[in-house]
């Protein structure tokens, strides 16, 4: 497990976030400003830190609960 460093694109405040894989595609909101955010990460970088809707976010953290529980399933 890793922390990684992820600095908001709209308020400039930088989160922490404790990450397992190299890899990381999902839902993140802002600690500071609150505002949602589609990440993805890959080796411990942010690659991409897209704004979204309040539904958008619920929408993609669903999806990221399904994937963790099919992640599950199969260790």
């Amino acid at each position: 497990m890793s922390m990684v460093t992820i600095p908001c694109p709209n308020c400039n405040v930088d989160g922490m976030m404790s990450l397992l894989d190299m890899r990381y595609e999902g839902p993140y909101r802002c600690w500071k400003c609150h505002e949602n955010f589609l990440l993805i990460m890959e080796d411990n970088e942010v690659k991409s830190c897209t704004p979204m809707t309040q539904e958008e976010f619920d929408h993609q953290r669903e999806l990221k609960k399904q994937r963790d529980r099919m992640k599950d399933n199969e260790g």
